[in-house]
């Protein structure tokens, strides 16, 4: 019998939280992988895996279709994913133009199937209950990066009214070992004492561990039906909750006041200006866009359709979190970035 000769898979955003763990999985599988990077990302790690480096700027449509040639899954994870004080023209490029210009590359290339990676951000929170994925985000956002990811999943589920090969995948709040983006930074923040408060109403967050993620990403190459979206959620905590259960594992003390969002806005308000007067770098515990996200919305969608057509489970916070934290609590003393 002849052997079925391997995939190749074309990704963008391999070198991050998510995309390397999706790498390392289809690397795993016996896929080849093709991964386009920046020209100053480093690498060494996707070249273990044996993946061909492309690299270039992601706006670079000509570019991005020449390497599509030939791929027969295409991934987009590439984003910048950040909250507080942000450059809102980069991330405006990199989430919103780089969408744009994988989804046309996609189109010249004629890739036979290509997965975009949204957020459920994009689909916006909900008044009551657990939204699901035709949610649809309303007019008023909390952050740059929630603006950009909306904009992105429209430029996406507008090509795939177009007829392209398309499938969207929404991942929750993503945890797990490793992890240096803001969710990281809050649990960093608790394991070191430098939150004051907690809301005292606050948000409720669906959490999702990295390795949960990039397996519902490899069986959306598989499984997923283009045209379609696939929320990829987890276990639903408050964020008081999920501190909570955060300080425990660490052995650490949970903060005990409670604050009303007023008062954690303002609060927010002034740390950007101080965030904002050393030139963005620094970046505290608490911020304008961290205060509204974190004001008693609802950011809770179901995966009950990944979860049967993919026959994906995603774990409970109870097996995730104690590897996670370990992880964090190991890196407690160690330098901001």
């Amino acid at each position: 019998m002849t052997p079925v000769p391997a995939r190749l898979v074309f990704v963008t955003g391999a070198t991050g939280f998510i995309g390397s763990r999706l790498a390392r999985r289809l690397a795993g599988a016996g896929e080849r992988l093709r991964c386009w990077v920046r020209p100053s990302s480093r690498t060494g790690e996707l070249e273990r895996l044996g993946a061909e480096i492309v690299r270039g700027e992601l706006d670079d449509v000509a570019s991005l279709a020449r390497a599509l040639a030939g791929a027969d899954v295409a991934y987009h994870l590439a984003a910048m994913y950040d909250v507080g004080v942000v450059d809102a023209g980069a991330m405006e490029r990199v989430n919103v133009g780089g969408t744009r210009a994988f989804l046309e590359a996609v189109q010249r290339a004629g890739t036979s199937l290509a997965v975009y990676v949204s957020s459920t951000v994009a689909l916006g929170p909900v008044a009551e209950g657990v939204g699901d994925e035709s949610t649809e985000h309303g007019p008023v956002f909390t952050s740059v990066y929630e603006r950009t990811k909306v904009e992105a999943h429209r430029l996406a589920r507008a090509a795939q009214a177009r007829g392209l090969p398309l499938v969207v995948a929404c991942p929750a709040n993503v945890y797990g070992p490793g992890d240096e983006g803001p969710n990281g930074r809050y649990i960093r923040d608790l394991l070191r004492g430098r939150l004051p408060g907690l809301p005292m109403k606050p948000a409720w967050f669906s959490y999702v561990h990295v390795d949960d993620v990039a397996d519902a990403l490899a069986r959306l190459s598989t499984s997923g039906r283009p045209g379609e979206t696939y929320v990829l959620s987890g276990e639903d905590r408050s964020l008081n909750d999920f501190s909570r259960e955060v300080a425990a594992l660490a052995g650490v003390r949970a903060p005990w006041l409670r604050f009303p969002a007023p008062a954690i806005l303002a609060t927010g308000v002034l740390l950007d200006a101080l965030s904002r007067a050393t030139g963005g770098g620094l970046k505290l515990p608490i911020s304008r866009e961290t205060a509204a996200t974190s004001a008693g919305l609802r950011w809770l969608h179901s995966h009950d359709k990944a979860s049967r057509e993919l026959g994906w489970t995603p774990r409970p916070l109870s097996q995730g979190l104690p590897e996670t934290i370990a992880w964090f609590s190991g890196r407690a003393g160690a330098p901001e970035r």
